[in-house]
């Protein structure tokens, strides 16, 4: 999903929690006052703080959104994962307070009884809270967003306070004064435990904790389904912003020309992305030899300047070695296979006995196995 799809998205979503809880507060604090209730006028207070929350994830959304640059050629999303873990952190510090005020009002309970009324307000924010979890953690998902599913639970966390105060008015009403101190201990003990959570999983992005094991599995094994593909090794991933990125070693046959490869490396990350929306990028490394091979074979055989230099010197006495067009190197298990491109004029039968010595003099490297001639005209070879 583009960058601008989600931030218009978390955009949306933001701005119609910043418009309910704008009205709920105002509602709740003035018929807290109305109604003698301190709990539902705190909650009117906790309920206008959570507006700081949604500019705030308005602020990282639309950073986040950013395009790459110079200074940042992985995107912005790691502006999103902090704003995460900020939002992580105040849900502590909201469950916090709410266990340490419902302490305080267990050893020193409230004086003044509020009025029954409170208890409808107490319900309208409880529906009001759990209608905007609900929209903002499906819109989360859909988007995967973890900086919206944050504040989806953020909402979440305000239906519990919004219960613990329901709890509290209808006990007070019943006359038993303690039931909503111990309910507000408990519900602040959820939000801990919540807030807690979406921090310590913002904190294992920020240090490139890798997916879920079960996800890159999967992916291994659709990447494994392509028909080139013989096998994986070195797959890696990460997460920034709620979005996974990979990168992985495939081995294809040796033979396979350079842009086939690419080829079948942009179906991998083609493949990847359709298969699995979560997945914002794929780098795809194309190995022609396994790694127990290719540590082999970059310890044993030499790179194209030592062969040319090689060759110049097999060659040295045979007139039409300047002849030779492209020479093309396919490294193997233990031997280079070896290509030589002549022009088609080289073809005829008095260039044989030079085409041969060719062969032999390349052949005759202690590390070229099979030596191929080809002919080419000269546009060709343009």
């Amino acid at each position: 999903m583009a960058a601008d799809e989600r931030y218009r998205t978390t955009r949306r979503v933001t701005l119609v929690g910043a418009a309910v809880n704008c009205v709920l507060a105002a509602l709740q604090i003035v018929f807290g006052l109305l109604g003698k209730s301190q709990a539902l006028f705190a909650d009117g207070l906790h309920t206008l703080a959570d507006l700081s929350t949604d500019f705030i994830v308005l602020f990282a959304s639309k950073r986040a959104a950013k395009d790459a640059d110079e200074d940042h050629p992985y995107g912005h999303g790691r502006i999103e994962t902090v704003a995460s873990f900020l939002l992580g952190a105040m849900l502590c510090l909201v469950g916090i307070g709410i266990g340490v005020r419902g302490v305080e009002s267990m050893f020193a309970p409230a004086g003044v009884g509020p009025e029954p009324i409170t208890i409808a307000f107490a319900l309208l924010a409880i529906v009001s809270k759990e209608g905007l979890y609900r929209y903002t953690v499906r819109a989360a998902r859909r988007i995967h967003s973890q900086l919206l599913e944050s504040n989806a639970w953020h909402h979440r966390s305000d239906v519990l306070s919004s219960v613990i105060v329901l709890i509290g008015i209808s006990a007070q009403l019943l006359g038993v004064p303690h039931m909503d101190a111990l309910a507000a201990i408990i519900v602040g003990a959820m939000i801990l435990l919540m807030g807690f959570r979406l921090g310590w999983r913002a904190l294992a992005e920020l240090v490139d904790t890798g997916l879920e094991v079960d996800l890159t599995d999967d992916i291994r094994r659709a990447m494994m389904e392509y028909d080139s593909v013989t096998g994986i090794h070195n797959l890696r991933s990460r997460s920034m912003g709620g979005l996974g990125y990979i990168d992985a070693h495939i081995e294809v046959d040796s033979d396979l020309t350079v842009s086939e490869a690419h080829y079948i490396a942009h179906k991998m990350e083609q493949l990847v992305k359709r298969q699995f929306p979560k997945i914002a990028d794929v780098q795809i490394h194309i190995d022609p030899l396994d790694t127990r091979v290719r540590d082999s074979v970059l310890a044993r055989l030499p790179g194209r300047g030592a062969i040319e230099q090689d060759l110049e010197q097999a060659w040295q006495t045979i007139d039409e070695r300047d002849q030779v067009a492209q020479i093309k190197l396919h490294y193997l298990d233990r031997l280079i296979e070896m290509d030589i491109v002549l022009p088609l004029a080289m073809s005829r039968d008095e260039h044989a006995a030079a085409v041969r010595a060719l062969r032999e003099g390349a052949a005759g490297l202690d590390y070229v196995g099979r030596v191929n001639v080809y002919y080419a005209d000269q546009i060709a070879l343009k």
